[in-house]
């Protein structure tokens, strides 16, 4: 579980214990104040007083794209990602009143359907982990009777008492305002749960249109048939994309970006080098197909370089892909390097040798790839553009060339 020391995640750990829950305490440094070394250390004795496994994890965090809250965030999942097995749990301590405080701040930010949603009990974050939030419908004042009743000591924030923050002005001045007239935390969990449910119908809806739209796995990211696309209607199409972009680990991405990238994939041409970040992934078009990708790693004086590889193992490569052998491959030293412009080729189904930019166009490699494509050398011989196509040589080399493929 998660655990800050502040008072909800204390009480959950308390709570975890006393139910004989086998758990494991995490607890992510950020070093935003002054106070997290003593923070730590806190942690650390509340979990041994209780004989329950401790680990810290130090992070760094990256202000940019939405400020210091949703980058100390994005670590913190990040982290918990990493350390977590398959089939692991993270329970967190987020509750009622937290869910108020984000459907508002939500709402003053004019979120949608799965934005107003806000936080739900649990949801998978990659490959079978689960983020769960067992006091997701317990208010803070619950909490608080539950550790003043069993003596329990928890961290204070001084920085939860700055009113020029968002979270910290909602908290201190409008929802007490609330809270006389209505009982705000049990209407907006209502409200919440009502527009989860809508939320998960249009996630149905956009898969669905997914699976009908000739969705494929490409060597980097997918891609899906244009023309069908365009037969949905626009709201589909938005629904789809942003469904699309969660499906591969992206974040929400906001109305008005989606309709940005509607339209510049509308009035696009086929061969148009259009890219479009949306949600940390990118939108691309390439002849009759729309891509979704992850954004490519940088990719910047690779091509005066070159790799040695024996033919029978992986080989990394820069720019986030990997070489890797097929069988019949024959061992030997190979030299692997990336078009500087100008190379020919002779594939072995082919009658004569072209350039290697007209061969990438005809094999319609997307163009986005087509500096990052491996050349497999034997001395002085082109003897594959891997991934591709195998090339004549004076040696023997089989028709299928090594793989190539690009790291998730």
């Amino acid at each position: 579980m998660g655990f800050s020391g502040g008072l909800d995640s204390t009480v959950l750990l308390h709570l975890l214990v006393a139910c004989q829950i086998p758990v494991h305490a995490l607890h992510i440094h950020h070093g935003l104040n002054t106070d997290a070394e003593a923070w730590l250390a806190h942690c650390k004795a509340f979990a041994e007083s209780l004989d329950v496994p401790f680990t810290a994890v130090q992070v760094t965090v990256d202000r940019k794209d939405g400020g210091l809250e949703q980058g100390a965030r994005r670590a913190r999942y990040q982290a918990f990602s990493q350390v977590m097995s398959e089939g692991d749990q993270i329970l967190l301590g987020h509750h009622a009143d937290d869910q108020t405080e984000t459907f508002l701040l939500r709402l003053m930010r004019g979120a949608g359907v799965l934005g107003l949603a806000s936080m739900s009990e649990s949801r998978l974050i990659g490959d079978d982990k689960y983020l769960l939030r067992p006091l997701l419908k317990a208010e803070r004042k619950e909490l608080e009777q539950w550790a003043e009743a069993y003596g329990l000591d928890w961290i204070e924030d001084d920085s939860n008492a700055d009113e020029t923050l968002e979270r910290n002005f909602l908290r201190h001045r409008v929802v007490p305002l609330l809270n006389q007239r209505w009982g705000v935390n049990r209407q907006i969990a209502r409200a919440a749960e009502n527009l989860r449910e809508s939320a998960d119908l249009l996630s149905e809806l956009a898969l669905a249109d997914l699976d009908a739209l000739d969705l494929k796995e490409e060597r980097l990211g997918e891609s899906l048939a244009l023309p069908l696309f365009f037969n949905l209607s626009e709201r589909r199409q938005k629904n789809l994309i942003r469904q699309w972009v969660l499906c591969q680990g992206g974040q929400p991405p906001e109305s008005s970006h989606l309709n940005q990238a509607l339209c510049q994939v509308a009035y696009a041409g086929e061969e148009a080098q259009l890219e479009v970040n949306l949600g940390g992934r990118v939108v691309r078009r390439f002849r009759d197909r729309l891509y979704l990708t992850p954004r490519l790693p940088p990719f910047a004086n690779n091509t005066d370089k070159s790799w040695t590889w024996d033919g029978c193992s992986d080989l990394a490569l820069p720019g986030g892909s990997i070489l890797h052998p097929v069988p019949g491959w024959p061992a030997s030293e190979y030299r692997v390097c990336y078009r500087k412009g100008g190379e020919r080729a002779h594939p072995i189904n082919r009658p004569r040798s072209q350039t290697i930019k007209k061969l990438l166009q005809e094999e319609a490699l997307e163009p986005w790839l087509r500096d990052r494509v491996p050349l497999v050398f034997l001395g002085d011989s082109l003897v594959a553009v891997a991934g591709l196509f195998s090339c004549k040589a004076d040696c023997h080399i089989p028709d299928e060339p090594p793989g190539w493929r690009f790291l998730d």
